[in-house]
């Protein structure tokens, strides 16, 4: 347990810690003595899910985009870019790797603080790791206490950052990337705090995306990793910071949110793990859409409804869900179609889920999906809004050709903490989606690996499985 050190109360001329330097001495501690039982397994689970989404998306457009400005940039080092096998350094990895990570939409999601952590921490603890030749206990506690860093600082401008328009990786995300860089080069707790002070000033990110596309969002959760691996570099060579950049009047909370709250930085830190809040998707499109995807799932398969027999689908969900996902009504790229909950309930009438593939240039061309799409109205819904933003449920009502009314609310979709995928559903979306990206050889090396990170010698053992077939060495 996570017990801060005393200090005596402060004087009127003295100050109390600042929050950067609370959370530093918090990381270091479970880095050097251990994380509990329970966050380590939920860790583990992220790190599965992560590297079968970079294995799996490391060959989209934007992913391909991001690969080449990587390769182009010539950078030397010991760190890998996954599936190309490019070996370069870790700030230009960790680019790549968290791109390709959140190349979909398929990646972790905290309901709770509204961000995606895991596509930004894994990806900086792994390059860093390899970099310094680590063992699996060193990244499982460098990524545990990333995590646990980042979220924090999202939760404590949830849920205002977003409703103010600014994404929350890479507004958060400089911070957890700098815990987990940190850790990995070892740096002491002053020099994590200086690391967490000056990767404050990298915060940003806009979500305009959400009202008309684009593939930009899929580099939100790289943004953040070069900033971290910066920050650390920059503090080791004796750059310092504001302490005060997390809970300062001028500060992180302060400038991302209206009503922000100190307190979250670090309540109940190191006995309440806001990592065991985080869900894993079984669905490739932005969770508001989850809950009313399986209402409208199981109504459809309920009563033994087709298409033609809706008349008018309503969704109701949160205020912030239903302009994050109600906006978009006839998307023209895979973005705009994981932010539309109408076309997504299109594609689901005919019996397409979002997975990994989906969301392809035949299905947004395709005239029935908008056609159902049209049929579909978004509202606010009390119960969803007073539940948001800890949950992001939300309601369907089906309206029949025949004048009929049926209606279901889901609360808790699958993949949530209340809710949640277990181990095996884990490795099953990681073994489909890397079916073209590794052989079965392969699967069940990493498989064998990141169940047992505790005995890993060393990293870059796992990151020599993680690349095409052609490109491991031999064994």
């Amino acid at each position: 347990m996570f017990i801060p050190e005393q200090r005596k109360e402060p004087s009127e001329n003295e100050s109390r810690a600042a929050a950067a330097e609370t959370l530093a001495e918090f990381a270091h501690q479970i880095y050097r003595d251990g994380i509990p039982s329970s966050v380590q397994e939920y860790v583990t689970k992220l790190i599965i899910d992560q590297l079968g989404l970079q294995l799996a998306c490391s060959r989209l457009p934007w992913s391909q985009a991001a690969y080449d400005y990587v390769r182009e940039f010539g950078a030397t080092g010991s760190s890998t870019v996954l599936f190309h096998g490019l070996r370069t350094h870790p700030e230009h990895a960790a680019f790549a790797n968290a791109t390709f990570g959140h190349g979909q939409d398929f990646d972790d999601t905290c309901q709770m603080v509204q961000t995606h952590a895991g596509a930004v921490v894994i990806p900086v603890a792994l390059a860093v790791a390899e970099e310094v030749d680590a063992t699996g206990e060193q990244l499982l506690r460098a990524t545990a206490a990333g995590l646990e860093v980042m979220l924090r600082a999202a939760h404590a401008v949830s849920p205002d950052c977003l409703r103010r328009g600014h994404h929350t990786p890479p507004a958060a995300g400089p911070f957890g990337a700098a815990i987990a860089a940190g850790l990995l080069h070892g740096q002491g707790p002053r020099e994590l705090a200086q690391s967490l002070a000056i990767a404050g000033s990298f915060s940003g990110g806009l979500i305009e995306y959400t009202q008309s596309g684009g593939s930009v969002k899929r580099i939100h959760t790289a943004i953040p990793t070069t900033a971290g691996i910066r920050a650390v570099a920059l503090a080791r060579r004796g750059m310092t910071g504001p302490l005060t950049v997390l809970d300062g009047a001028k500060g992180f909370v302060n400038v991302f949110a209206d009503k922000g709250s100190v307190e979250r930085l670090t309540d109940r830190l190191g006995t309440r793990y806001i990592i065991e809040k985080v869900g894993l998707k079984a669905y490739n499109c932005c969770y508001f859409i989850h809950a009313p995807l399986e209402a409208f799932q199981f109504l459809m398969r309920q009563k033994n409804l087709v298409p033609s027999d809706i008349a008018e689908v309503t969704v109701g969900l949160s205020a912030h869900g239903a302009v994050h996902v109600g906006s978009i009504v006839h998307p023209v790229d895979p973005l705009g179609g994981q932010f539309s909950v109408q076309f997504t309930l299109g594609m689901a009438a005919y019996g397409e889920l979002p997975d990994l593939d989906s969301y392809s240039d035949e299905q947004l061309a395709d005239t029935r999906f908008h056609a159902f799409a049209d049929r579909v109205r978004v509202e606010t819904d009390p119960v969803a809004e007073a539940e948001y933003p800890e949950n992001w449920g939300g309601v369907v009502t089906l309206t029949t050709t025949a004048g009929q009314t049926y209606r279901r609310r889901v609360r808790y979709a699958t993949g949530t903490p209340q809710n949640p995928m277990t181990g095996d559903e884990v490795w099953g979306k990681f073994s489909r989606i890397t079916s073209d990206a590794l052989d079965g050889e392969q699967a069940a090396h990493v498989r064998e690996m990141v169940r047992d990170l505790p005995a890993l010698d060393s990293v870059r053992r796992l990151s020599a499985l993680l690349v095409r077939r052609a490109l491991q060495p031999s064994r």
